[in-house]
Parts: structure tokens; sequence; C-alpha cells
């Protein structure tokens, strides 16, 4: 593991891999097998913007050609937050071209995540809402510290989660996702341990043990035995892509989704007019 802020602050303080490239939303490691993606915008809570989808897709290409990688865990930076969702304040566009491109760039990264051959490991260390949510769900294993929180509240700024309405399906069954999206409600860690978004709860202070540990036993069994199971957890499951590249850019231009995003950023209550 990395040199992490957050539970694994004591190891010293953040850094690059000056093997890697320098990013400037997530930090990128690799140590005994295993490569640890960290999203790295603490002081916006990890909220994933462009950049952040682009850098972690490009990361994931390292990975997914490196041979000595056989386990990726993927955490956020700070003790607060795994990832708190979209950032709003890249949320506007001015036509389908600019929506086509953002659910382009979302879906390309999420595909990654779920195509490369290494199982993708999702260390919850807080927040966990939109996006961050998804990553635990689309993921491989979600271990979560007992402080994080879980979320897909999109519905109250007028934003549909396409992809996660047909990977949660499987993940929590329709009815505990349907609360999740149409309630706008969020849930505990032992809550989404209960609902299956996360196999694992631990104290906060021993995540990073648990997830190196998992992680080290990952890494030590047959490379062709564990590619294959993530192979298979994963077949068939491409057709929500096409879904949400069908439906989404649109969705993502509708006068209600404006509005959420500015009653967001104006901390009051949105007026929706149902358009």
């Amino acid at each position: 593991m990395s040199d992490q802020p957050g539970p694994y602050r004591r190891r010293g303080p953040a850094k690059q891999n000056p093997c890697h490239p320098p990013y400037e939303t997530i930090l990128l490691d690799a140590k005994d097998h295993v490569a640890t993606i960290t999203m790295n915008r603490p002081d916006k809570l990890n909220a994933c913007n462009m950049k952040m989808f682009q850098e972690i897709d490009h990361a994931l290409s390292l990975v997914e050609v490196d041979e000595d990688i056989r386990v990726v865990i993927i955490t956020g930076a700070g003790d607060r937050a795994f990832s708190a969702g979209v950032d709003f304040e890249e949320l506007e566009f001015e036509d389908l071209s600019e929506s086509t491109e953002f659910i382009k760039t979302d879906a390309r990264m999420f595909r990654r995540i779920e195509n490369i051959p290494q199982p993708v490991i999702a260390a919850v260390n807080g927040y966990a809402y939109g996006y961050g949510c998804k990553i635990a769900i689309v993921g491989d294993i979600a271990i979560a510290s007992d402080r994080a929180q879980f979320g897909l509240q999109g519905v109250k700024l007028g934003a549909v989660h396409v992809i996660t309405l047909g990977r949660g399906r499987d993940v929590l069954g329709r009815g505990r996702l349907g609360y999740l999206l149409l309630s706008g409600e969020t849930i505990d860690a032992p809550k989404a341990e209960d609902w299956g978004i996360v196999a694992k709860v631990v104290a906060h202070d021993k995540l990073y043990h648990e997830v190196e540990s998992l992680a080290q036993s990952i890494a030590s069994y047959p490379v062709p035995a564990v590619r294959t199971i993530k192979r298979m957890l994963h077949r068939g499951c491409d057709d929500d892509y096409r879904w949400e590249e069908l439906l989404s850019p649109g969705l993502l231009l509708m006068e209600d989704l404006k509005e959420g995003r500015r009653a967001f950023m104006e901390k009051r209550k949105p007026r929706f007019k149902g358009r």
C-alpha cells in the first residue's frame, strides 16, 4: 500500500509514485503486487469531475497491462469522504455534445473498473454518495469504515443514476435499490453491509490493515483463477452502459437538473417544473 492520507496517514504524507505520470486529482502507487488509486480532492470531499474520471481511467489503463499488479485498491483522501459524488460545479452543459462527452468519459472509467483483469477493492473510508456509492457497487469487493455513509441522492436534484439502476439490482435487489434511489436517504455502514453494498465493515482505524490483508491474500492466489473469477463476475454487464449512453446525455440537459444544480450551489430548495 502507498503512503495515504486518512486511514493510511500513519505511513506519512501522501505522495506520487515517481514511476507514474503526475496527476491532478488522484494518487497512484504500487507496492507488493497491489496498486492503490486515491481520489485526492479532500477539499471537495473527493467529488468526481471530468479530470478525475480521465485520470482514474488512465491509471487503470497502466495497471491493466502491468503483469506485476494483481489487485487494485480505490480509496479516498482524508478522513471524511471516499467520494461525495459528482462535482456539481462542473455539471453544467450547453448542448448534447457536451453532455454526451461527459457520459462517455464517466462510462469509460467504470467500464475499465469492471474490465481490467485485476480485482478491484473499494476501501470506503467515509461518505460514499452518488459516484462514490457507484464505485462500491461496480467494484469487485467493498470494505467500509464504520464511519462510512452511503447514498444515491441524485433524485433530489433531478439526476438519474442510470448505470446504478442496472448494476444495483444485482447487488441490492429491486426493492432496496428503489428505496435508495427514490427516497434520497442515506444509510450507514452496517446497513450497507446488510444490503450487500459492502462485504465487511471494520473500525475506521483498522480499514488500512483489513484492506491490505485482503489484497495480499488475493495477490498470493494463482493469477489465472483470480482473473477467471473477475471476468465471470462481470459477464454480460455491458448492456447497462449502452442504456446510459442512450438516456443520460438528454437527462443531463433537463431544466430541472439545471435548477437542482443551481439550488445546490445556492444552498436553497429547488423549484422543479417537470421539464
